[in-house]
């Protein structure tokens, strides 16, 4: 098929086809050496996608945790045969979500009420992140709940801050004592929360452990001399 560019000349129309399944991989993971989250949105269920790894109040550990992950998400049609990555999902029943290593090893698939199940997910995660990263993540994880509960606790004074300093700024001038000293303390909280986000980088800089790649694992070893 052909069809008709800008300068009058034609071209062949690209037909997309499904990639191998091991260049699929490499394509959505790019340079990234994190373990791999990847979900496939469903018609029938939309919504829960976002929901999986959305920052709530039941789901913080979750969200935290995905932050050692390179999630990728992927639309409804790519089950379709000719989709570039349909290959990363195989069987009759294809899974919503799988969790593996960045060469695909340690895959792990989850659907339908598996999907539901958090423990299931956290599960998946953990056993992703011990075989990936050199330190565990659990007191990593507990600084950083308790990091962004206080970031919140900023975020909301900051706004009450401001809410105040408008109302200050237009009946009493920039000048004015009041309006002054609420200018202080925006400063202040904003400095404050400037130091807690180098905390949390701090906190989510665990080191990676060095993975061989799947290519390299069947090479003779060199001989001496």
């Amino acid at each position: 098929m052909e069809e008709q560019v800008a300068e009058g000349r034609s071209r062949a129309k690209a037909q997309r086809k499904a990639l191998p399944a091991d260049e699929a991989l490499n394509f959505i993971k790019g340079d990234d050496q994190r373990p791999l989250i990847v979900l496939r949105e469903c018609k029938t269920c939309t919504g829960t996608e976002d929901a999986l790894l959305s920052r709530n109040s039941d789901n913080e550990r979750t969200y935290l945790l995905s932050r050692w992950f390179h999630c990728v998400k992927l639309p409804p049609d790519v089950l379709e045969d000719d989709h570039p990555f349909r290959n990363l999902f195989s069987g009759d029943v294809a899974a919503h979500l799988f969790v593996c290593n960045a060469d695909g090893t340690g895959r792990r698939e989850l659907s339908g009420s598996k999907m539901r199940s958090r423990s299931e997910l956290w599960d998946a995660m953990g056993g992703a992140m011990a075989a990936n990263y050199k330190q565990s993540t659990k007191k990593p994880l507990r600084a950083l709940a308790n990091l962004l509960d206080e970031l919140d606790g900023i975020d909301l004074a900051v706004n009450e801050i401001e809410t105040k300093l408008e109302i200050a700024i237009a009946t009493d001038g920039i000048k004015d004592r009041r309006t002054k000293k609420l200018l202080r303390k925006r400063t202040d909280l904003l400095t404050k929360r400037s130091d807690l986000f180098d905390e949390v980088a701090q906190a989510f800089a665990i080191q990676l452990k060095l993975r061989i790649p799947k290519k390299d694992l069947d090479l003779p070893a060199k001989k001496a001399g």
